[in-house]
């Protein structure tokens, strides 16, 4: 069962099966939702306000772009 914790700004913050996910728009021209699983920690950091959530997801995209996913492209069927 998926909880919302959180939906303000475009950022959502959900929690399934004890694992936090974040849904936002990743998309520069377009609209490009993702999900991705976030730690507990970046999940309440993207509650606290617009800053601390735009470096989360900047550290996200960083780390999805190392495991050679590409950030900017759906990834919500």
């Amino acid at each position: 069962m998926t909880t919302t914790l959180f939906d303000d700004d475009g950022i959502a913050v959900t929690t399934r099966d004890g694992r936090y996910f974040a849904r936002y728009d990743a998309g520069a021209h377009t609209v490009e939702l993702r999900e991705d699983e976030v730690t507990t920690d970046e999940a309440e950091r993207l509650m606290r306000g617009h800053a601390e959530a735009t470096e989360v997801l900047f550290s996200l995209q960083r780390r999805l772009i190392a495991a050679g996913e590409n950030p900017y492209e759906s990834n919500i069927a």
